[in-house]
């Protein structure tokens, strides 16, 4: 019979934690930073109108997972299922 040992793998739960926190204020940076240079609002209820479309779309604009940085035109934003880039966006409102 052959014996295998597997060995053990150690999980300490403050590292678990600090990376998570680290994880949030990284999130928490970048939106602050596409905030500041792209002027617009996220988490925030807008009310956003595209280029060549006759009614605005409500709702939260959030950051879809983009792995490579893009310029100011090419940022993709989503708001709900809808997918636009930030050079689609004509106007953008905050509703109150």
């Amino acid at each position: 019979m052959m014996e295998f040992d597997q060995g053990e793998f150690v999980f300490d739960r403050s590292e678990d934690e600090k990376g998570y926190r680290q994880w949030q204020e990284r999130l928490r940076e970048k939106r602050r930073e596409i905030e500041s240079r792209f002027g617009i609002l996220l988490g925030t209820r807008v009310r956003v109108q595209l280029v060549g479309e006759m009614k605005p779309i409500e709702g939260m604009i959030i950051l879809p997972e983009v792995k490579a940085p893009c310029e100011r035109g090419k940022l993709k934003l989503q708001m709900g299922h809808r997918e636009f880039h930030l050079s689609q966006v004509e106007s953008i409102s905050v509703i109150r």
